[in-house]
């Protein structure tokens, strides 16, 4: 049969006439249902997207009619029409038949207004939106796309200049998951573009609408660089914090321990099997206790009241202690506020400090004993002249009663003292000129009389950093004189007030 009798039998009816996946004729009505297909559509792919609602599984029952020659196919919605599909000589003629006694109803005018209306404004949606969306049939075939999906299609997959655009499109993604119920699947997947140094990142939504699949994609490139960067922020202070000497442990909100470092291991004795369980604070802090790594309490109760107190501290930023640990050890455990209600506490093992610091100050008052023995008088000014040393002797010759505030006296004071307490003599101006002006000599001596003409030797030495001594010593005519008494039983005539 030629192609004009197949058409002249079905004139009336809607009818579609292919050679192949070309449209060689079309019945009035099926004309005016073309006319809704989209631009860029090919004539088959129209076809079947007009049908595709009520006949999904058109194009896989259609690929068999040249070896049947005949084939009716039923709606999936149980509408009372169906498809009468014939092959004659490589012509297909499809044709949507409608029971003569359940026609289609018509529609008002209005109410098609309305549909056509409300169809364009979905249509615009789709075609406009900056996401990617395509929808796929059962077998997998890509039946509609919008412009963002095909204009990225073809930046993947350019055609030359003077080839026509395939329908349909390149796809975009491959192994795309398919949901076999109605919740939907969300996956990344990644695009390679050569004109980009990285790769775009889209998160897919997939859809099951009846036996069409629909795929949102959205990029996602900046959410995953942010992870990205997060994670290599992490890693970067993990590796930092593993190599701090210093024991870090930071729990959440929950009080969970989140993020610790070695060193907490190596400090705490605590396996890393309990640590990496993520043990509540007071999980920690009871092994802590089992242990015998912190101060040992006079009770549990009173101990878990000084934790909680401890705890509320850290949280307000204001938490420091030194821990004396039974084993010897010394421990400055502090506790910082962090963000979202989180807290870390820092565990710090000072026993060398604290036992450095107990060898000088056992040095110091050894040095400062030994200073207080000896029969001279001294003193030290600081480079600012600030009293900054005065041993026994000094303060029984002048008089000076220090009271542990000795750096809240400076030279003027005691070089006024000693002028009180003592004849008009060139040496104060000397010492003056050393002490307040910071004139640089070398060691000097001179003598002085007391107001009962006692004699007496001032020395002046240099030292380091700026600091100047002074030593009085009585004269050895004086100290040889009969009736002389020691320097710490010498009151001078005229009392000083300090």
């Amino acid at each position: 049969m030629t192609a004009r009798t197949l058409m002249l039998e079905a004139e009336a009816a809607i009818t579609f006439l292919f050679d192949d996946e070309t449209l060689v004729n079309a019945s009035s009505p099926a004309r005016d249902l073309m006319e809704h297909r989209q631009a860029d559509q090919s004539d088959w792919e129209a076809f079947l997207s007009i049908l595709s609602a009520r006949f999904p599984d058109l194009r896989s029952q259609l690929s068999e009619l040249a070896v049947t020659g005949r084939k009716s196919i039923k709606p999936v919605d149980g509408h009372s029409s169906w498809i009468e599909a014939e092959y004659w000589n490589g012509l297909a003629r499809i044709t949507l038949v409608q029971h003569k006694d359940h026609p289609d109803d018509t529609i008002d005018p209005l109410t098609a207004n309305a549909i056509e209306h409300e169809l364009e404004t979905l249509r615009s949606i789709g075609e406009d939106s900056p996401q990617l969306i395509w929808k796929q049939d059962s077998q997998g075939v890509l039946t509609w796309a919008n412009r963002s999906y095909i204009e990225l299609s073809e930046v993947l997959f350019p055609a030359a200049p003077d080839a026509a655009l395939p329908w349909p499109p390149r796809d975009v993604f491959s192994n795309i998951a398919r949901p076999a119920g109605n919740a939907p699947i969300v996956e990344m997947h990644r695009i390679d573009v050569a004109q980009n140094e990285k790769p775009i990142w889209f998160e897919i939504t997939s859809l099951k609408r009846g036996l069409d699949t629909i795929h949102f994609a959205i990029d996602a490139t900046a959410v995953v660089s942010a992870k990205e960067a997060q994670r290599d922020f992490v890693q970067t202070l993990t590796k930092t914090f593993a190599q701090l000497s210093v024991g870090l442990a930071i729990f959440d909100a929950d009080r969970r321990l989140v993020i610790f470092n070695p060193a907490l291991g190596d400090l705490s004795l605590l396996p890393p099997d309990f640590l990496i369980a993520r043990p509540t604070l007071f999980s920690f802090l009871d092994r802590l206790r089992d242990n015998r790594m912190m101060p040992e309490p006079k009770d549990y109760s009173s101990w878990r009241n000084q934790m909680a107190a401890l705890e509320s501290a850290a949280a307000e930023g204001s938490y420091q202690e030194t821990w004396a640990i039974p084993n010897g050890q010394t421990f400055r455990v502090t506790g910082k506020p962090h963000p979202n209600g989180a807290i870390a506490f820092l565990l710090e093992d000072i026993s060398d400090e604290v036992s450095l610091t107990r060898k000088f100050r056992s040095q110091i008052d050894v040095g400062s004993a030994v200073i207080d023995n000896l029969e001279a008088a001294v003193c030290v000014f600081s480079s600012s002249g600030t009293l900054v040393m005065a041993n026994t002797a000094y303060q029984s010759l002048w008089g000076t009663q220090l009271d542990g505030a000795i750096n809240s006296r400076d030279f003027s004071e005691e070089s006024a003292n000693w002028q009180e307490a003592t004849a008009p003599s060139p040496i104060w101006v000397k010492l003056h000129e050393a002490v307040s002006l910071g004139k640089t000599e070398p060691s000097w001596s001179g003598r002085v009389w007391l107001d009962n003409q006692i004699e007496i030797n001032c020395q002046y030495h240099p030292l380091p950093d700026g600091n100047h001594q002074v030593t009085f010593t009585f004269s050895e005519k004086e100290n040889a004189g009969s009736g002389f008494v020691e320097s710490s039983d010498f009151k001078p005539q005229r009392s000083v007030s300090v």
